[in-house]
């Protein structure tokens, strides 16, 4: 086997990698139930609480912090700034996967799952995104014609 740089052992994935692996674990987490209903949390740019959810329900925050394959690789804490360092994400990232409103505190782990798979994987979610921006300008450009 040949030696590189001195070291022996497995190249660690790119950070990249490591992020998607890391939120595809987490969305395979809440699908393992996914009826269950989970607490969504304020959205950060609101006052309160920085991770009590809305509901008695747990979060996905929750869920993520049971498990110890989490824990053990890095997940420090709970809080939002813990949550958003081990997943790699923004703010915005983070409030589109577990915030709700009040009309909206909980959703199905499925729901949530999903967020968290477009948030690791956004481009089926572009794709459909201009799919239906093209049907809008075909709607409307039949309309100009036939009009």
């Amino acid at each position: 086997m040949p030696k590189t740089g001195g070291q022996c052992g497995p190249v660690s994935p790119p950070p990249s990698d490591d992020r998607r692996s890391r939120l595809e674990r987490w969305a395979s987490l809440l699908e393992r139930d996914p009826q269950r209903l989970v607490a969504l949390l304020r959205p950060s740019w609101a006052a309160g609480d920085d991770i009590a959810p809305m509901t008695a329900s747990p979060s996905a925050i929750d869920l993520a912090w049971a498990d110890p394959v989490f824990r053990v690789t890095g997940l420090a804490g709970r809080s939002r700034g813990d949550v958003r360092a081990f997943f790699q994400l923004s703010a915005a990232e983070l409030d589109r996967i577990a915030a709700g409103s009040w009309r909206v505190p909980l959703r199905p782990a499925w729901q949530v799952a999903a967020r968290i798979r477009n948030v690791a994987d956004p481009r089926p979610e572009k794709l459909i995104l201009i799919g239906v921006m093209v049907m809008i300008a075909s709607v409307v450009g039949a309309a100009q014609w036939l009009g």
